[in-house]
């Protein structure tokens, strides 16, 4: 039953995906219009580092390289900045 129920879902979502018009406008659906009423997608890994970014000033790669391979900024504004972000209290980002 569990099985079913999940592709009825799938098959609702896939017709839904399918159809020519806009549902509550009973317009005509262009591959402009198709497109722009997809859902949002969220990646919360990369809007967390072009958090950073926006907040620090520094590249998205010099954020990655904090995050992914544990670098520690050189301006300790950085670090506060980060805390701040996350919670976490500046002396615990890093294990040493």
């Amino acid at each position: 039953v569990y099985k079913r129920q999940i592709y009825n879902t799938a098959k609702i979502m896939e017709n839904g995906l399918k159809t020519s018009k806009l549902a509550h406008e009973g317009q005509i659906m262009t591959l402009k219009g198709y497109y722009k009423n997809l859902p949002d997608s969220t990646h919360p890994k990369t809007e967390f580092i072009n958090e950073i970014t926006k907040r620090t000033g520094v590249s998205f790669t010099a954020a990655r390289n904090w995050v992914i391979y544990g670098m520690k900024p050189n301006n300790p504004e950085h670090i506060s900045i980060l805390s701040e972000i996350t919670g976490i209290p500046p002396e615990k980002l890093w294990s040493e």
